[in-house]
């Protein structure tokens, strides 16, 4: 807040609980109140049966005083007040100035003087805060003026007419202040409700961009090994495929557990029973294992593959880590959709000052793809990449297909 004029107001949040923070410019920005509909009605009817019998009892009497039209002007004003503050309370400011008008020529307003002092409570909490101060700012000068020059009450009188002014608009205020606080709780409860309804979007399509990169890339390794298992001629060519089908089976079924931590992340009793049952996964936790990892697969199961690293892959920040599994398993997946058997593969690993670089290299094989292909692969690391502050560069070059990424250390974001 700025300036020497800043009191407490405002609802913020923090740490889940509210606190309030004003300012005299919060404070003047608050609006006119509603009304109910019934209340304007019996506060309409009130003032009309007054205006009624005022009108009545004029033309009864006859004229009498000084300025006896200005008591009939009066009570057409006073009746203009009222019915704005049922029904326009933005007009109200501007038939308070007439009426005021009305009765400066009077010196004993009477019942006038009363209907003023009672609109100026109700517009307390029917204008709004701006509009009130004018209306309280006019009358403060009206009756320093009409105590002055036309009241018998002298200037003494304002003793009691000023105390009275500034009494009758607390209480409308402080129900208008309260009914604002509320406002702003349930306002700031909505917002933290839409902000936490957007994140929980956001983790669901993370999390079923997790799901489609563990169910695509197990799913292809296993047809892969299966359908080199059915080719092999040898017992223990068959056995061998057959392990490794076993082996990819239950590392997908872990990283789908460890997926559904995380949906569950509310249960901690779950999670830790969960936890207990479920190995740490090297894919997440070494890159060097899981470049090995990934190189030995490919091997496997029919692509020769060369790694070449270089820096200290234990630099690599843990929000990164997943990300660049990410990539080697989608790119070992597509190696194994769209490649012949005995083609040769590439990946290179690069760890920098500031930044991480991969690369995966293969050669491109004529012919349609052997396995069913979703499309959305690529797509789905490009945006991972692009929220960590990364970039996702793929294409064909000279005969061999290529995936590069960079991922920087700084600025980045976890994505889970």
């Amino acid at each position: 807040m700025k300036g020497s004029t800043d009191v407490e107001y405002g609802a913020k949040t923090r740490g889940g609980s509210a606190r309030w923070t004003f300012s005299i410019r919060a404070i003047l920005r608050t609006g006119s109140s509603p009304m109910p509909l019934w209340a304007s009605f019996v506060m309409a009817l009130f003032v009309t049966v007054s205006a009624f019998d005022d009108v009545r009892l004029f033309l009864a009497t006859g004229p009498h005083g000084e300025h006896p039209w200005w008591v009939l002007a009066g009570t057409g004003a006073y009746w203009a007040v009222w019915m704005a503050l049922a029904f326009l309370p933005k007009l109200m400011p501007y038939m308070f100035v007439v009426f005021l008008v009305t009765m400066y020529p009077q010196t004993t307003p009477g019942g006038a003087m009363l209907l003023a002092f009672g609109a100026l409570a109700v517009a307390a909490y029917r204008v709004s805060v701006r509009e009130l101060v004018v209306i309280v700012g006019t009358f403060l000068v009206w009756q320093m003026a009409w105590t002055s020059a036309i009241s018998t009450l002298g200037t003494a009188g304002l003793w009691g007419l000023f105390p009275a002014t500034l009494m009758l608009v607390a209480p409308g205020l402080a129900v208008k202040f309260q009914r604002e606080r509320s406002l702003q709780t349930a306002r700031g409860q909505m917002a933290a409700e839409e902000a936490a309804a957007k994140v929980a979007q956001k983790q669901r399509t993370e999390l079923a961009r997790e799901l489609h990169d563990v169910v695509t890339h197990g799913l292809t390794m296993i047809a892969v090994q299966a359908n080199l298992g059915t080719l092999a001629k040898v017992d223990e060519e068959k056995h061998r495929a057959l392990t490794e089908i076993g082996q990819m089976a239950r590392n997908s079924l872990d990283d789908l557990r460890r997926l559904l931590q995380t949906m569950r992340a509310d249960e901690p009793a779950v999670l830790d029973a969960l936890e207990e049952k479920v190995a740490p996964s090297s894919a997440t936790i070494d890159l060097a294992q899981s470049v090995s990892d990934a190189q030995k697969r490919l091997s496997g199961l029919g692509f020769p593959t060369v790694v070449s690293t270089s820096g200290d892959l234990d630099r690599t920040p843990n929000g990164l880590r997943s990300t660049v599994v990410r990539i080697l398993q989608e790119s070992a997946t597509n190696v194994a959709k769209h490649s012949g058997s005995g083609t040769e593969c590439e990946i290179v690993v690069d760890v920098h000052k500031d930044r991480l670089e991969l690369r995966i290299r293969n050669k491109v094989t004529a012919g349609k793809p052997r396995l069913p292909v979703s499309g959305t692969g690529l797509v789905g690391l490009r945006e991972r990449t692009s929220r960590l502050g990364g970039t996702l560069e793929t294409g064909q070059s000279r005969g061999a297909w290529t995936v590069r990424a960079v991922l920087p250390f700084t600025g980045r974001q976890t994505l889970h």
